[in-house]
This record gives structure tokens, C-alpha cells and sequence, in this order.
């Protein structure tokens, strides 16, 4: 469940995290997600992961051992099954595909996500999947 100020949490949160670069272990795409889903709603869905690895070959070692194997697994094993694009709220978590590698970020309007020079945004409609937030 979201917390009552959540907007107003998300909004410091991604104004907070501007110009954090990408860091396994620490400000990847996943654990970006998931530190704005313990914003919104006061959950640490990432508690498993966090402190178990720093590259990315440690990153995907981690989804295998205490994820679902990739992201779009791990995400509808916490989350359940997507939902349409059209759904999509701010603070939902929307995965996208760069460059044949699979990436998650936080809708507010267009989809946030890491980049190592901060964050960077995409339109909506680049997204595969979109993962409700509740």
C-alpha cells in the first residue's frame, strides 16, 4: 500500500537521485526501483539482494540465487503479472529493453531510469512491461 505523501516522496526521491551515475550493487536499475518502491509505500522489496554484489556479473548471480533468474521474473514474482501500458501510474515500474539487455525504471510521466551520468528518461511507450504498484 502507498503511503499517504507518496507523490510528494517520489518526487525528492527522483529529484534527489538526478545525478547519481550506476553503481552495482548500489544504484543499478533494480535496486533504483526498488528504493523508490520503499518510497512510496515504506517496503524494502530488495532486503535479498542488497550487499551481495558489486558487478555485473555478481548482479545476475544475485537474480539467479535470490531472484526468479532475470529481471522481468523477479519482478512478477514480487509484483505479480504486468499490466497494460495504459495502467501505468507514476511510481509504477516499467521494464525496457536497451541494446538487448533488460532494464527497469519508475514511471512519473516518462520512465526514469540509471544511467552512469544520472538519470535519464524514456517515453512510456518504449516499455514492455509495466508492473502495478500498490
Amino acid at each position: 500500500m502507498r503511503l499517504a505523501n507518496w507523490p510528494t516522496l517520489l518526487a525528492e526521491f527522483l529529484t534527489e537521485r538526478g545525478t547519481q551515475e550506476h553503481v552495482w550493487g548500489k544504484n543499478d536499475c533494480c535496486l533504483f526501483a526498488a528504493d523508490a518502491i520503499e518510497v512510496i509505500t515504506g517496503v524494502d522489496n530488495a532486503s535479498e539482494f542488497r550487499g551481495r554484489y558489486t558487478t555485473e556479473l555478481g548482479a545476475k548471480r544475485a537474480l539467479l540465487r535470490y531472484g526468479a533468474g532475470d529481471i522481468r521474473s523477479t519482478f512478477t514474482a514480487k509484483f505479480g503479472q504486468p499490466v497494460a501500458r495504459l495502467k501505468a501510474v507514476r511510481g509504477d515500474i516499467a521494464l525496457v529493453i536497451i541494446d538487448g539487455v533488460e532494464r527497469v525504471g519508475v514511471v512519473y510521466g516518462k520512465i526514469y531510469l540509471v544511467s552512469d551520468k544520472g538519470l535519464v528518461t524514456l517515453p512510456l511507450n518504449q516499455s514492455v512491461s509495466i508492473w502495478s504498484i500498490n
